[in-house]
């Protein structure tokens, strides 16, 4: 099975994919991790993309593109894509290379639906555990002096680069709307929408009766 799931910022798709990746025993590959992590090698890549991703713009498709080319050759077909395509570019792209080494296409994408309001509160407050990829609000911890994770107990909790700026986040955001409207008519036979707006055991319990009610 091969599952794709997008939102804007904030709707917890981090979240929901480690979810979804134990229940149904999938390989995890998130393109925001990817990039994470060539930011925190220091190269010059990861110095342009991170010159990037603080202004609040998306990385170039090339370089997208490129990264998920590189993660396929290490999976088999049963794997969730977090926060891919995130236009149609990136899907058309991404129909192409799987019927080249799979012969098939994604079996269910799932869209998180949120409230921009909700987005931006969950954002600003948005603590990112760097060991285990935990993430927590920083309204759940009394003071800073307490901030150690709850799943593997290390202390880096730290802010994204791109939470960081108010300006950076309604542009996120925004440009996510201009995007999601071709890959909603892309999609359109295959597309799950769900509320994100709950919590995350809500989100979670709708998403798993939609991918049910899908494979039936």
């Amino acid at each position: 099975m091969i599952i794709t799931i997008f939102g804007p910022p904030g709707s917890g798709k981090g979240t929901q994919s480690n979810l979804l990746i134990a229940k149904y025993n999938l390989k995890l590959i998130s393109v925001g991790d990817l990039l994470r992590n060539i930011i925190s090698s220091g190269g010059e890549l990861g110095k342009k993309i991170k010159d990037t991703v603080e202004s609040g713009n998306l990385i170039q498709d090339e370089v997208i593109c490129e990264l998920l080319r590189d993660q396929l050759t290490l999976v088999d077909d049963n794997f969730l894509l977090d926060g891919f395509p995130r236009n149609l570019n990136q899907a058309l792209f991404l129909t192409r290379i799987l019927r080249e080494k799979y012969n098939r296409d994604v079996n269910i994408i799932i869209e998180l639906q949120l409230d921009d309001k909700i987005a931006i509160d969950r954002l600003k407050n948005r603590l990112v555990c760097l060991d285990c990829k935990g993430v927590y609000s920083a309204t759940s911890f009394k003071n800073d002096d307490n901030l150690v994770c709850m799943k593997c107990k290390s202390a880096r909790l730290e802010r994204r680069i791109d939470d960081s700026d108010l300006s950076a986040i309604h542009r996120r955001i925004s440009e996510y709307y201009i995007q999601i409207k071709s890959l909603r008519e892309y999609y359109k036979d295959r597309l799950l929408t769900v509320n994100a707006n709950l919590d995350v055991v809500q989100v979670k319990q709708e998403i798993e009766s939609k991918i049910s009610c899908n494979l039936v």
